[in-house]
């Protein structure tokens, strides 16, 4: 980090002061923010997370949960009504009404109705990988149009879904694993993508074709209302 106008040889020194505990959390997790956009720009949110799939005696079940922290009374809520095993795949259509969420051993990846203060409701297929195409749906992100992008790791690539039927619009190639992904630059026509070992660790920056951008990602607020 560095001050604006700063030095990039300069970081700040310290550019926080804690530590302080937001809540518990009982377990290692991966976050999301929602937002929606319709009522105040980023100014709704509150954090999602999975409880991950445990190793011992009940490894390779379903015993995974998913969660969203309050962030009014940063309480936990579950918000999924039963279990899976590696969750991957969360991001909110551009209005926050719809939440995709897939789990990367099925293969598959499902809208759901989403309500800043209620359980997922209605879950409906938006695609299932072809039987010739290896690997699974990792991280993902929707684009300014509502389209989905998700990183297959296994696969080398990266692919853009129309969410409506489940068809690829697109695809970027790579020559390693994509684990996860999000757009940046000034513009937010930059696809920016992280990918894993054995033959990959690397940031890999792609640059969008006319009219593709992303969203700015939302923030987390404590004590915001719903509206």
């Amino acid at each position: 980090m560095i001050n604006p106008g700063g030095n990039p040889n300069s970081p700040m020194p310290d550019f926080a002061t804690g530590p302080s505990v937001l809540c518990n959390r009982p377990d290692q997790m991966s976050t999301k923010v929602d937002s929606f956009y319709q009522y105040f720009l980023y100014d709704r949110s509150d954090l999602c997370f999975c409880r991950p799939s445990r190793a011992g005696a009940t490894t390779g079940e379903n015993n995974a949960g998913l969660f969203r922290l309050n962030s009014s009374t940063l309480q936990w809520e579950e918000i999924l009504d039963y279990r899976f095993r590696v969750s991957n795949c969360i991001c909110f259509s551009p209005d926050c009404k719809t939440m995709y969420f897939g789990d990367t051993p099925t293969r598959a990846v499902y809208a759901f109705d989403y309500s800043p203060d209620g359980p997922l409701t209605n879950r409906r297929l938006v695609w299932t990988m072809p039987s010739d195409m290896p690997g699974g749906p990792d991280g993902a992100q929707i684009d300014s149009n509502g389209n989905l992008w998700i990183a297959v790791t296994g696969a080398n690539r990266v692919v853009q879904l129309d969410p409506s039927n489940g068809q690829i619009e697109m695809i970027v190639h790579l020559d390693a694993n994509p684990t996860s992904l999000t757009f940046g630059g000034p513009e937010l026509d930059e696809l920016f993508i992280t990918t894993r070992a054995p033959n990959g660790g690397g940031l890999y920056r792609v640059k969008m074709p006319y009219g593709v951008k992303g969203l700015p990602e939302p923030e987390f607020r404590l004590g915001t209302p719903y509206v």
